[in-house]
């Protein structure tokens, strides 16, 4: 699942590197701190990054620039689903900076995603707030639809 990353329309999508670190920290802390449910959420985009360095089989982590300046992210997780017979990719964030929303970026990247992983993935998850009806309208007219089972975690610390 080791493709080259390219660009469509302003926005480029791109593997992360360490000098984009800082960056993409304060979009995940932006990203969480706009949603109130998420209060036992600890990022740490330089782990993240590191892991995914040292376990490339493990995910992704995408930037999005302008050129200039990052305005967004995506981190993706690679598993084996037997349920749907072959790779799912799991879109566990996505964040845009707010002056970037509802100008494509989220739909170019799902496309792009959708290109990019043809004939290496069966499908694609992401988990929506059911307080975000606009990214809920959006993944619907993507193609996404909920599922029969509900998805819950247990924190270990």
């Amino acid at each position: 699942m080791n493709r080259l990353l390219s660009h469509k329309r302003d926005s480029m999508f791109r593997p992360c590197t360490e000098a984009d670190l800082t960056a993409v920290q304060t979009l995940a802390d932006r990203l969480y701190a706009e949603d109130p449910k998420t209060p036992h959420v600890r990022t740490n985009v330089s782990r993240t990054f590191q892991e995914f360095q040292s376990k490339p089989d493990k995910g992704r982590l995408i930037v999005f620039d302008d050129g200039e300046t990052v305005v967004g992210y995506c981190i993706i997780i690679f598993f084996w689903s037997n349920e749907y017979g072959g790779n799912v990719i799991d879109i566990d964030e996505i964040c845009i900076a707010q002056d970037r929303r509802r100008s494509s970026i989220a739909t170019d990247l799902i496309l792009w995603l959708e290109k990019t992983f043809a004939g290496d993935a069966v499908g694609f998850t992401l988990e929506v707030s059911s307080e975000n009806t606009a990214a809920f309208k959006l993944v619907s007219k993507l193609g996404f639809m909920p599922v029969r089972n509900q998805h819950m975690i247990k924190i270990l610390n």
